[in-house]
């Protein structure tokens, strides 16, 4: 699937969904507008919704950002080597129905869904953002194995040597030289 800006799709966080021959790939940037008002869809939300075969094969990108009075459904797509960005103040569905007409100025009463261009009803979508916030949570370490335990330990011993190099510069002289000797710390019990 090409996407249109890939710039704006970083490379560890977007994951694809499948429903109705209609494939989502859709990635999250922040949690709030601009003015710190929190909205179900995230601020800069962005998809890419693909659907049909062939000549009739649809790619579009959809964004949602909010601005202080309210949300702005961005439309983008490419036809003739020509890329085009459709807005609408007014719902996904304006935009959706916009990018419509423009594909097929023949047939003004063409109607297509916002919610479903947009990816904004599909319950597997939250169900993967949900699994992905929680998978980036760690397991207790009394349930990993002995070796995961001693890479973990080795881990954090190694960032702490990273704080503490970055950290040397704002409170000793460079001729000083600190050297961190030795890193010790206990987890439920065990020396590390």
């Amino acid at each position: 699937m090409m996407s249109l800006n890939p710039n704006k799709y970083p490379e560890d966080n977007p994951f694809s969904v499948k429903q109705n021959n209609t494939t989502y790939k859709l990635c999250y940037t922040s949690a709030r507008s601009h003015n710190k008002t929190r909205y179900k869809i995230p601020d800069d939300y962005l998809i890419q919704t693909s659907w049909g075969r062939g000549k009739s094969k649809h790619i579009i990108e959809c964004e949602i950002k909010y601005e202080l009075d309210g949300p702005i459904f961005i439309v983008r797509f490419q036809e003739d080597s020509q890329q085009y960005i459709l807005e609408s103040k007014e719902s996904p569905s304006d935009a959706a129905n916009k990018y419509l007409w423009k594909k097929n100025p023949n047939n003004p009463h063409a109607r297509i869904s916002g919610v479903h261009v947009f990816c904004l009803n599909i319950l597997d979508i939250e169900k993967e953002r949900e699994r992905k916030h929680r998978s980036s949570s760690f397991r207790p370490f009394n349930t990993l194995s002995e070796s995961m335990r001693t890479k973990r330990s080795r881990a954090f011993s190694v960032q702490l040597d990273k704080a503490f190099k970055n950290e040397v510069p704002n409170f000793f002289n460079s001729v000083d030289r600190p050297v961190l000797q030795e890193i010790r710390f206990c987890v439920q019990d065990k020396d590390y």
